[in-house]
């Protein structure tokens, strides 16, 4: 008898072990996966395309073929969220390294988009002489996308 309590003890101790370590997997830990369109313009024609693993970002100017990326920042606790990523492998003809996703609109699944060429730029992109500087290295590029799953 004291076998068989102390059996159903163990059971329930490691299914409730196992069902906290389940629950405690939040949001952050989802990949964020989506298919945005450009909305207007030739420079933000065409598309974004994240998926588990990889981020394409293709329009007129810019050809980002598919590559695995790390996330840099993720935030989803405010009323818009937002994303970072680095692109591991960028393509010659993409010139990018982060791309960075920020909600502008729920009801409409509106998003800006913006691309910087270095991690550099990203990261000054508030300071004095990088916001509008006509240097490449420090030029962003931003598009308001639409998510096309909605």
């Amino acid at each position: 008898m004291m076998r068989l309590r102390t059996f159903r003890l163990a059971v329930w101790a490691a299914a409730t072990l196992f069902l906290s370590a389940a629950s405690a997997l939040s949001v952050e830990d989802t990949p964020f996966t989506g298919n945005f369109g450009g909305s207007s313009g030739r420079v933000c024609s065409g598309g974004i395309h994240i998926r588990a693993k990889t981020l394409e970002w293709i329009s007129t100017y810019r050809i980002c073929k598919s590559s695995s990326y790390d996330v840099v920042e993720r935030d989803a606790s405010g009323q818009y969220p937002r994303i970072v990523f680095r692109i591991k492998n960028r393509s010659r003809q993409c010139g990018l390294e982060i791309f960075e996703l920020a909600q502008a609109d729920a009801h409409i699944g509106q998003w800006e988009a913006t691309a910087y060429p270095s991690m550099e730029a990203y990261l000054k992109r508030d300071q004095p002489g990088w916001v509008d500087s006509q240097a490449p290295e420090r030029q962003a590029l931003s598009c308001m996308m639409f998510d096309m799953n909605r």
